[in-house]
């Protein structure tokens, strides 16, 4: 072969072998524009308790077969143990200091923040998510985006409050119903599976399968939320869009079991409750299935759906894509991640929890500061803050540029932090562990164990052992004289209503009001017991002050309304329950209660209205003694047509004699005969004893009357 023809084979191998490679990075970057978003969070889910990241008990099919067939990221953390804070940091791409919510119940994600389901709805996405637990609801910020946002929790319940879910059942059920009406349009969805959290009490079907101890009834709902979840795939599956759907399936945080004497989550940052699932599933987008080992966080999902359906990333976002990762390629160095805990500074007053994952290495910055090798330390039981001294120095320079730079970008840019630089990160929640500052507050590896005892006194004064609960409680604070923190109050407040001293426990709560003023569950517990003890003027004021410190508290408004109402103030009820309405406008119990007060002040345009909102809830939609009130109600001041719909349908979901009854006289009206004739006679065959005298009487007589017709 002479070199000119060697040359030309040469060229053309290198042209195929370019060609080639075109082709093959071509096919591995597909990209999931115009194809659906399934974002599913599981609230409380620590990674090594399902069977894809190692578990021998775990029964989680589901998400074992997605993994296996999607994308597993391997070590993925949250940077905060909280609910709210955790998927405000997931659905913006920011971490809590940037998008400032720090801990549930008293934050609320600004409008400013750019949001993940607005991303989508930017791209044109039918938008709708459905949450389970309190902590979630609307008022809090997260439905920025969605064009439907289902928080309705229970409806028989008019105070919402941290205790508020639903089941994993009831999630996907209100899935179904929603799916049913989009799954021709492309869609992004988001469904938040709340079951894990504490209580653990999983369906007797699931719990049979586990222990009885507290890991194992764990398990037996995480097994629960993988069955809903494989509902969710069987649904898309015989509509025949699975294929078509990118579906992404992480938690919040994880749960302790007393690794570090914490049970539950909120106080520490220690890998059981920061190591948490990530699984991204289409066997479209990817075609070769992987694990990926590199180092990831939730503040990374925002970014990379956003890479994979090919649109710009919202600036201000801190975490990074992770396309490259999905594809197989490595990364030069480990990705840096920022963790904190305001929770027990907040409820405990003790000291912030501030921290740093880098270089296989945690620094959290505490009193007491720790540093753990997470290669060779897993159950991080060896704090190396001595022996690395120089190591945590500078993992706390960076912690201190890293909270600067998150909480105000262009501050660490500086060549060196102001003095009063420093304070407002110290405002933030960053306190140096190298600070004489840091040692003026109670570490929470000391606050763990007064918090375990505090919770004991609660425990005992729950089940009925006051004495034992008031000794234990009084030895705890002579052994730490001069403690004061909110959960102190709580358990001494707790254990005088216990022994139904009221006027005591006021005192108590004024005490706790004085001492921490910003802390808004001291204000409502203070009017909830005058309004018991029939101090209308004090629970007023409480309620005033409540909304001062929180705008948001609907809770002030629904007492406000019941102290009107109890003054037979009428208007002034309406009013405030009407602001309540504003602030969680999914309150089934309390819109009914505005609706007959509405009614009751023979504003029936308004109560209609008020009816009419309800009856686009689904949960209403369905609970037949309510449509047969609202039918009613629509016979004397609506329409009569309306009254029929709304009678065929509580007749359909539970045919009594009473709604067969009512809906024969509203068909007859309508001029419906035969049909009126035919629910009268099922009425009288099938129902008769659930009917008055005069209404079998009646029904008889009309019966008799269609008939001759």
């Amino acid at each position: 072969m002479n070199k000119r023809m060697l040359s030309l084979l040469c060229a053309v191998s290198a042209t195929l072998s370019v060609t080639a490679s075109c082709v093959s990075r071509s096919k591995s970057e597909a990209t999931a524009k115009d194809m659906n978003l399934l974002f599913i969070s599981i609230d409380t889910c620590r990674a090594d308790h399902i069977g894809a990241y190692g578990s021998r008990t775990a029964q989680t099919p589901v998400m074992d077969r997605l993994a296996r067939q999607g994308i597993l990221f391997e070590n993925c953390h949250t940077p905060v143990p909280l609910t709210l804070p955790s998927h405000c940091s997931m659905f913006t791409g920011r971490y809590p200091p940037g998008h400032k919510v720090r801990n549930n119940g008293t934050y609320f994600l600004a409008p400013g923040q750019t949001t993940l389901a607005q991303k989508m709805k930017e791209l044109g996405y039918e938008t709708g998510a459905v949450v389970g637990a309190f902590v979630l609801l609307s008022k809090f910020g997260l439905n920025q985006g969605f064009d439907f946002y289902d928080d309705t929790l229970d409806t028989h319940r008019i105070f919402n409050n941290f205790s508020s879910e639903i089941t994993a059942a009831e999630v996907y059920e209100k899935f179904s119903r929603w799916f049913e009406k989009n799954d021709r349009r492309r869609f992004f969805t988001w469904l938040h599976f709340y079951d894990p959290h504490a209580p653990y009490t999983p369906p007797p079907d699931f719990a049979a399968k586990f222990g009885q101890d507290p890991e194992g009834s764990y398990d037996g709902e995480i097994a629960f939320v993988d069955f809903a979840i494989g509902r969710v795939i069987k649904d898309l599956e015989n509509k025949g869009i699975l294929d078509q759907t990118l579906i992404v399936i992480c938690a919040d945080h994880g749960e302790a079991f007393g690794e570090h004497q914490e049970f539950k989550h909120g106080i520490f940052c220690y890998q059981e409750v920061l190591k948490v699932p990530l699984i991204f599933y289409n066997p479209k987008l990817f075609p070769q299935p992987r694990s990926v080992r590199s180092r990831v966080n939730l503040v990374d999902i925002l970014p990379t759906v956003c890479e994979l359906f090919g649109t710009d990333v919202p600036k201000g976002v801190q975490g990074q894509g992770l396309r490259d990762l999905i594809r197989g390629s490595a990364e030069k160095t480990e990705r840096m991640f920022y963790i904190e805990s305001m929770f027990g500074k907040e409820e405990m007053n003790w000291a912030p929890l501030t921290g740093l994952i880098s270089g296989g290495y945690k620094y959290i910055s505490l009193p007491q500061p720790e540093l753990y090798d997470l290669e060779n330390d897993q159950a991080e039981r060896d704090n190396l803050f001595l022996k690395k001294n120089d190591l945590a120095r500078k993992m706390d320079g960076e912690l201190m540029k890293m909270v600067a730079d998150i909480s105000e970008p262009g501050m660490s840019s500086k060549r060196e932090l102001t003095r009063e630089d420093r304070e407002r990160l110290q405002a933030l929640g960053y306190v140096s562990s190298f600070s004489n500052k840091s040692t003026k507050v109670i570490d929470p590896k000391m606050g763990i164990v007064l918090e375990n005892e505090r919770i004991a006194c609660i425990e005992e004064a729950r089940a009925g052992k006051i004495k034992e609960a008031e000794a234990h409680l009084r030895e705890l604070l002579i052994r730490n004289p001069g403690l004061k923190t909110p959960a102190l109050y709580d358990a001494e407040c707790e254990i005088l209503l216990k022994k139904n001293q009221r006027r005591e426990a006021m005192d108590v709560l004024r005490q706790a009001r004085s001492e921490f003023p910003q802390i808004d569950r001291f204000y409502i517990l203070s009017a909830l017991n005058a309004f018991q003890m029939h101090e209308d003027q004090e629970a007023e004021l409480r309620c005033r002050e409540l909304l001062k410190v929180n705008p948001l508290f609907s809770g002030a408004y629904l007492l406000l309304g019941q102290i009107a109402e109890r003054e037979k103030n009428a208007a002034e009820a309406i009013s405030n329950y009407r602001k309540a309405l504003e602030i969680e406008p999914q309150n089934v119990l309390l819109k009914i209660k505005y609706a007959g007060l509405l009614i009751s002040e023979k504003d029936f345009s308004s109560a209609m209205t008020a009816y009419n909102e309800l009856l686009q809830n689904e949960d209403v939609r369905r609970d037949s003694e309510l449509l047969f009130k609202i039918a009613l109600f629509n016979v004397k001041y609506g329409t009569l047509e309306k009254a029929e719909e709304l009678l065929a349908r509580a007749v359909q979901i539970k045919p009594t004699g009473r709604y067969l009854f009512n809906y024969a006289l509203v068909l007859s009206k309508n001029n419906k005969v035969e049909e009126a004739a035919k629910n009268m006679q099922l009425a009288l065959s099938r129902n008769s004893a659930e009917l008055s005298e005069d209404q079998r009487r009646l029904a008889r007589q009309a019966l008799q009357m269609w008939q001759q017709k």
